[in-house]
């Protein structure tokens, strides 16, 4: 890949972030600019994804993959990659960190985050549910254009008649997004058009008694809210088509930590990935999504106390990395020889650092010390992989000759750098861990 020319703010930005985290953007409009400045190994990969799944099985069905690699090991980068691929293929992408607020067995709390993370292609200033009924409208007003309508006030109000009568996986949601969009439309129209957007983006105990009657919804509670939450999902994913994606990718960042749970708290977890799995299959017309679920290794070993789900995830037959594109996991660590895609990474770092900084570095002597600072992190078992804590310390390195000097760095200097920052990087997420 050619070095991706960024602003000298997006990689100064760029920088300061790795420099201090060692890993990708999580925002989708920033990753979409700086990810490919320094992004390695990986394109092969994201075109296999792209030709089977985004441009062809998910714009009519969804689908599942369980992208695994150890701490560190670049998931988080190889999601936001796959984001940003699926954005310039006209899909709507959210990026959802799994955690507090955001877990498996909490689909309204699920779906909330889906709802305010939601990223429409072409449009990277804005997410959320505002910006998809913007989208709706603007696009309708166009195609109204286009065919010359006479009067769009009632063509669109036929439109919004089907949206209302139409058939979604929840009830109520044609109806409430007749409001919201009728309130987009013509503002002067709008009967409950705030109450249905906050209803739409999951904040369904907000609405008063007069907005619920308004919008003839009920009070869910318990269990409701659970089912709530799962068909408003596949209703948004399914509705999205309507401002011209060909569907929704979902990507699920961290699932190890819903792992820790035990006993009882854990099996709910894992039933509820399986229902998520298996909920768009009985859906009528299918739910063009491709989901993605990031993870450790060792949750492979928690599958195993959920058959049902080991299962929908196992490999059957050939990996992905050698040939199998229906292989349901995607072993990161097997893109490239550790050793050799460090040092990839590493190359076009240089470029990035000589933009962010305003200088011009000796390209063969810092792919020289880029090299050996691969060789430091391959051969070193540190609890952590190699990615990260690598990246995080090639741009401190960099940094730090562009102020003193450059020169050839021994490979004794190098591993003490190397474990400096790894003892930085587990202090670091030893504090998170802690943290209420």
């Amino acid at each position: 890949m050619s070095e991706s020319l960024l602003e000298r703010s997006e990689a100064l930005q760029l920088w300061a972030v790795l420099g201090t985290e060692g890993k990708a953007p999580t925002e989708l409009g920033s990753a979409r600019q700086v990810i490919p400045a320094y992004s390695v190994g990986i394109d092969g990969w994201l075109d296999r994804l792209s030709a089977l799944y985004l441009r062809g099985l998910c714009r009519q069905h969804a689908h599942f993959k369980l992208a695994l690699a150890p701490y560190g090991g670049g998931k988080t980068h190889f999601l936001m990659s796959l984001g940003t691929r699926a954005l310039d293929e006209n899909f709507a992408v959210a990026y959802i960190a799994c955690g507090p607020g955001s877990s498996l067995d909490s689909p309204l709390d699920l779906y909330r985050v889906f709802a305010r993370q939601l990223q429409l292609p072409g449009d990277e200033a804005f997410t959320g549910m505002r910006s998809l009924l913007k989208r709706i409208v603007s696009r309708k007003r166009l195609q109204m254009k286009e065919h010359q309508v006479s009067n769009p006030d009632a063509a669109f109000a036929v439109w919004l008649r089907q949206v209302r009568e139409g058939q979604h996986p929840e009830n109520a949601f044609g109806r409430v997004m007749f409001e919201a969009l009728r309130a987009e439309w013509d503002p002067d129209m709008a009967v409950a058009g705030d109450a249905a957007l906050r209803w739409l983006q999951g904040d369904v105990d907000t609405l008063s008694k007069d907005e619920r009657l308004a919008l003839r919804l009920g009070t869910p509670t318990g269990a409701a809210k659970g089912e709530l939450g799962r068909n408003l999902l596949l209703s948004m994913i399914r509705f999205a088509r309507e401002a011209g994606a060909h569907g929704v990718v979902l990507l699920f960042d961290e699932v190890e930590t819903l792992f820790t749970a035990r006993g009882r708290a854990l099996l709910r977890v894992l039933s509820a990935m399986r229902v998520l799995v298996d909920l768009p299959n009985g859906v009528p017309g299918g739910v063009p999504m491709f989901g993605i679920f990031s993870a450790v290794p060792d949750i492979l070993n928690e599958l195993g106390r959920y058959p049902a789900l080991q299962q929908r995830l196992a490999v059957v037959g050939a990996g992905f990395d050698e040939g199998n594109d229906f292989a349901a996991q995607l072993p990161l660590d097997r893109l490239d020889r550790q050793e050799d895609l460090l040092a990839a990474i590493g190359v076009r770092l240089i470029g990035v650092g000589e933009q962010a900084l305003g200088v011009q570095f000796d390209r063969t002597l810092q792919s020289q010390n880029a090299a050996v600072l691969a060789q430091v992190a391959s051969e070193r078992n540190l609890e952590v992989d190699a990615r990260r804590l690598y990246v995080k310390s090639w741009v401190s390195l960099l940094d730090f000759q562009c102020r003193e000097g450059e020169r050839l760095v021994s490979e004794t200097e190098l591993a003490s750098r190397y474990q400096g920052h790894f003892n930085d990087l587990r202090s670091a997420d030893a504090q998170q861990d802690d943290e209420p």
